[in-house]
């Protein structure tokens, strides 16, 4: 007779990305109680993750796959809507398992199911329903001053600069000087500021003084 205790699967569930920031990751929920997370891209946490639901969590999960029943779908279920995310179900019972995947016109037992699995995590301390900028900025991420020549457009001149996160927050000047924020951990304020002279757009560069820097 098999171990009640035993860490065995029971269902996994898998986000796939799409060309904008939708997070990418697998859920996998075992008998005990355990689940797994594998954040794959997006996301605020990548790589492995283990958590435990209560006895109640746990007990609310097995009543809906069972009430879903995974089985008596297809395992691709055609979406009409283009450019959507998708995502799949595997449910296993023993050395059996069935897969069901798609997007998000899915039948509605299957989109609950998907909104039980994300609440499961999101409760437990994962983010998972909303995806990550891998290129963003953090909020307080230190600016510098940039006036390029009057004739360059500084949306294409910072897409432009390879290998360096940049963003442009406003211009401050008629003369085509923009407040541009950089990553500090990628490159220091000395190198960039150097980097950037050294470009033929560029008329001057130097540091932005916030106001909490000034007092």
């Amino acid at each position: 007779m098999p171990d009640k205790n035993e860490k065995t699967p029971i269902l996994a569930f898998q986000q796939y990305g799409c060309r904008g920031f939708c997070p990418s990751y697998i859920l996998t929920f075992y008998n005990n109680g355990v689940f797994s997370y594998e954040g794959k891209g997006n996301v605020a946490l990548m790589g492995m993750a283990e958590k435990n639901l209560t006895p109640a969590e746990l007990n609310q999960l097995k009543k809906q796959v069972t009430a879903v029943n995974l089985w008596q779908y297809p395992e691709r279920i055609e979406s009409q809507v283009a450019d959507a995310p998708y995502a799949s179900f595997t449910v296993m019972e023993g050395e059996k398992q069935h897969s069901v995947m798609g997007s998000i016109d899915r039948p509605k037992p299957l989109l609950e199911l998907e909104a039980l699995v994300k609440n499961l995590a999101e409760a437990h301390g994962l983010s998972v329903k909303q995806g990550i900028d891998p290129n963003a900025l953090p909020a307080d991420a230190p600016e510098l001053l940039v006036k390029l020549k009057s004739e360059v457009n500084a949306g294409n001149w910072v897409m432009g600069i390879q290998n360096v996160k940049l963003r442009l927050i406003r211009r401050v000047s008629a003369e085509n000087t923009w407040l541009l924020a950089f990553d500090p951990k990628q490159i220091s304020a000395e190198q960039l500021i150097e980097t950037l002279k050294a470009l033929p757009d560029v008329l001057e560069v130097q540091r932005n003084k916030k106001t909490s820097d000034r007092n």
